[in-house]
């Protein structure tokens, strides 16, 4: 009797067990639909062959975001330098010009180091851009480097996608979201300091999910961050002084905060403004005839760096 009892009881733990480890697998599963599982797994592999079948060489492989770096630029090419460390890779993040109070204002608060300056790049240094698609917001010399990969968010540029390995560019509201996607879609782990660098990014750019530009995996990617850094009583006010820091200009010369935050564009075709005393001669001169009083136009691409000599040519040979 005691025997059979024993069996019993066998029977009803390996039953129990059973039902647990049944019950395991559906509270597991239940967390994504099968689809998501292989679409990630597939992407992921994917993105992996790819990364291998590229030309890295044997030098560093720098990792830029656009000049008169904002926070997402800043940070993503850090974030995205970093995920190509974790899987091999040898990458490391720079600026091409100085960064803003912004940026300095939270890589402080959150305690991350930001790149070292390196304004230039001799001719088949390999690049990774992130944060722009236009050759004039570019590292100078990165029209003879090799670019290995684009990471942008932007509306597409002159930089041509033909000759880049892998290029990925969503319309959402901060790079920093498409590396926070990246590091899920390859399986890397997203550590504390990482977090960190990809939400400042992340909140810089979509001023904490309030501009129009942002998109729901921004919201995805901003909750996920903010949890794991136990942020969510702090994120409010953090965004209040990255915006305070970023009109900040106490100290600042005219030409610096002029410069602060612009940005160079090619641009097939050019309407060039005038107005006031003697404009007019100025613009006509450069451009050719007004179209209409104050406007005039120009079909060549043209850039600030080489408007601004044609106008100082001008000005200074009427003295």
């Amino acid at each position: 009797m005691e025997h059979k009892e024993r069996n019993m009881q066998k029977d009803n733990c390996w039953m129990l067990a059973a039902i647990l480890m049944i019950c395991g697998y559906f509270v597991f599963t239940s967390c994504s639909s099968d689809d998501d599982v292989v679409k990630t797994s597939e992407q992921g592999a994917a993105i992996r062959a790819m990364l291998k079948s590229l030309d890295w060489g044997t030098d560093t492989t720098y990792v830029y975001g656009h000049k008169t770096p904002d926070a997402d630029a800043v940070c993503s090419s850090l974030g995205y330098a970093k995920l190509m460390r974790a899987l091999g890779y040898n990458c490391k993040a720079k600026v091409s010009s100085a960064t803003n109070r912004e940026t300095a204002y939270i890589a402080g608060e959150f305690g991350f180091s930001l790149p070292e300056l390196k304004s230039s790049v001799v001719p088949q240094t390999r690049l990774i851009l992130t944060d722009h698609t236009d050759y004039a917001q570019c590292v100078d010399g990165a029209r003879e480097a090799i670019i290995l990969q684009k990471i942008d968010h932007h509306v597409e540029g002159d930089i041509s996608n033909s000759n880049i390995p892998y290029v990925r560019r969503e319309m959402i509201g901060a790079t920093c979201t498409i590396i926070y996607e990246m590091y899920r879609e390859l399986g890397v782990r997203i550590d504390d300091e990482t977090a960190k660098i990809l939400l400042a990014g992340l909140l810089s750019d979509t001023r904490n999910l309030s501009m129009t530009t942002t998109q729901h995996m921004d919201s995805v990617a901003w909750e996920a961050l903010v949890t794991q850094l136990h942020l969510e009583d702090k994120v409010d006010e953090i965004n209040r002084k990255m915006a305070d820091a970023a009109i900040n200009y106490d100290g600042m010369s005219d030409s610096e905060i002029l410069l602060s935050d612009y940005k160079d564009y090619e641009i097939d075709g050019i309407y060039f403004i005038y107005y006031g005393e003697g404009t007019q001669a100025v613009a006509e001169a450069i451009f050719g005839p007004s179209l209409r009083t104050g406007v005039t136009y120009s079909k060549e691409n043209l850039v600030r760096k080489q408007i601004v000599p044609k106008i100082i040519e001008i000005l200074q040979g009427g003295r």
